[in-house]
């Protein structure tokens, strides 16, 4: 089994950095905003993400248990009065925090590739495989959540838009090689 210890700081941060940036892509790959598609498009992913934390696999299982652990300390530190510094509401604010579909999708397929290369140097076969799995499976349920209309008013509805079917394109890319 691979271990979590087995990696640099560089190397788990993007492992563990992969799965969110796969989600936020999932929910954004459309390019149609929307509270409620949002909300159940967030919900079937973090449903993946607790499903990871009793998986059969013992690394998916490793690195979904930290990054639970992960959000614990960040919701600490959040709450705590050193975390107020920074900016006059205590939070600091990104460069652009507007999501963008185009620039957020990449930035997922770019992570997940180097994750992914890391992984192909140091981990066990399976392990790999699963990780890349999981990832789509991830990207999956969400783009899944919500079904969207393709051309107009009076058009079917499909499952997986022509953007998220191209996000898990490139996606299932960046796993594969």
């Amino acid at each position: 089994m691979t271990n979590l210890s087995d990696f640099s700081e560089d190397e788990l941060t993007q492992i563990l950095d992969a799965p969110g940036a796969v989600l936020k892509g999932a929910t954004l790959a459309d390019g149609r905003p929307g509270a409620i598609r949002f909300i159940r498009e967030t919900a079937s992913g973090a449903k993946v993400f607790r499903e990871a934390q009793e998986h059969e696999n013992d690394f998916i299982r490793s690195v979904a248990v930290a990054l639970r652990d992960r959000l614990k300390e960040q919701e600490a530190a959040e709450a705590s009065p050193a975390a107020k510094v920074g900016t006059p509401e205590g939070v600091a604010v990104p460069e652009d925090p507007r999501p963008d579909p185009e620039r957020d999708t990449a930035k997922a397929v770019a992570l997940t590739a180097a994750a992914i290369a890391v992984l192909r140097e140091r981990a066990a076969p399976k392990d790999l495989d699963a990780y890349g799995e999981w990832l789509l499976r991830i990207a999956t349920e969400v783009a899944r959540a919500t079904s969207s209309k393709e051309g107009g008013f009076f058009s079917k509805r499909v499952a997986v838009s022509e953007g998220e079917r191209d996000y898990l394109d490139r996606l299932t890319a960046a796993i594969g090689g």
